[in-house]
């Protein structure tokens, strides 16, 4: 399946095992919402996705030792990630399957969350 995205969920500064992640995360999101070529997975027009070291460029303090930064601020992320206000469904579907990757999610502020190996 292909899955539609705007630009903002790119994942070309990413490397392999970050693409896996956010390839993963965006698969669940298709899957749970249906895939439709109408409306493709937003950001809400933010970066979806960092890496730690671009994180740390912009002067963040939280999640710069995790694999991959979320960023939810808006979009269709958000309901996968953050607890404030939204159903728990879609956030534990979105935790078994990172769990599944061998990751979890730790929501940093109501607006982004780091992903970490499960050690």
């Amino acid at each position: 399946m292909s899955i539609k995205t705007t630009k903002d969920m790119t994942t070309e500064a990413l490397n392999t095992g970050q693409k896996r992640i956010a390839n993963t995360i965006l698969e669940t999101i298709a899957d749970m919402n249906g895939y439709n070529d109408k409306y493709p997975i937003s950001g809400g027009g933010c970066k979806a996705f960092y890496t730690p070291d671009e994180w740390l460029d912009r002067g963040e303090d939280y999640g710069i030792r995790s694999k991959l930064i979320v960023c939810h601020d808006g979009g269709d992320l958000l309901p996968y990630f953050s607890y404030d206000g939204t159903g728990y469904g879609r956030n534990e579907r979105m935790v078994e399957a990172l769990e599944k990757l061998g990751y979890y999610a730790e929501q940093c502020t109501c607006w982004y969350t780091a992903i970490y190996p499960i050690d």
